[in-house]
């Protein structure tokens, strides 16, 4: 079954994107050919740019970059 992430990437104050991103989850919901999953990356509170590495290097030193990246990591594992 194909597996779809939503991911709600605007941090800013006053979003407009929660709202659509819910409304294509509520949509999509309806489906029952795939799977669907809504990550908003807001829960995650990453400051930008607080890394003293590349992320493609994957060595992470904060705390909420590695949980958002162990999210992304069970996203993969979800979807793949």
């Amino acid at each position: 079954m194909t597996k779809i992430a939503i991911i709600l990437g605007s941090t800013r104050p006053g979003r407009k994107g929660a709202q659509v991103a819910e409304w294509v989850y509520s949509i999509a919901q309806n489906r029952n050919d795939a799977m669907f999953k809504l990550v908003d990356i807001a829960d995650y509170q990453l400051p930008l740019l607080d890394e003293p590495r590349p992320a493609v290097l994957g060595q992470y030193s904060k705390s909420h970059t590695k949980k958002w990246a162990n999210t992304i990591e069970v996203l993969m594992d979800f979807y793949l």
